[in-house]
C-alpha cells in the first residue's frame, strides 16, 4: 500500500498507509485525532515492495551475477 502524507491544522505533517481508494479521504491526526487533508509534500512511495516490484532490472545472464560484464563481446573491455 502506497504511503501518504497528511497535515493537521494543529499538529503538522504526518505520513499514512493508504489504500489507493482512499487516498482523497481525510486521514486521523495520530496525535490529536482530528481528520487531516493529504498534503502534497512529495511524491506517494510503496511500502512493503520489494525491488523487483518496484522495477529493478535483473542480470541479464549468469556471467552478471557471477562478477562478470553485461556488454557485448565486441565492446573492448576485456
Amino acid at each position: 500500500m502506497p504511503v501518504y502524507e497528511y497535515e493537521c491544522a494543529a499538529c503538522g505533517p504526518f505520513s499514512a498507509t493508504r489504500r489507493l481508494a482512499e487516498y482523497k479521504q481525510p486521514q486521523p491526526c495520530p496525535d490529536c485525532g482530528a481528520p487531516a487533508p493529504r498534503a502534497m509534500h512529495t511524491a506517494p512511495a510503496c511500502a512493503g515492495m520489494s525491488s523487483r516490484e518496484r522495477g529493478a532490472r535483473e542480470p541479464a545472464s549468469s556471467s552478471v551475477a557471477a562478477g562478470g560484464h553485461s556488454h557485448g563481446p565486441s565492446c573492448g573491455c576485456h
